[in-house]
């Protein structure tokens, strides 16, 4: 079985804008997860991705 992808990002800008809107979703979910540690780990992680995929936009020609 492989992993398919299930939409693809045109450019690196509609990918951090996807990653931001990741972020929001998991950062005023807290209540969706089992306990603060679990909710700390999903938000520094998401954290984490959209700090990177800000990077490549930066360094990325405007769309």
């Amino acid at each position: 079985m492989t992993a398919e992808v299930a939409y693809q990002f045109r450019n690196a800008h509609e990918e951090l804008e996807r990653a931001m809107a990741d972020y929001l979703a998991i950062s005023r979910g807290s209540h969706l997860y089992a306990d603060v540690e679990a909710h700390a780990a999903a938000e520094r992680d998401a954290w984490e991705r959209m700090m990177t995929l800000r990077d490549r936009a930066d360094a990325a020609p405007p769309a």
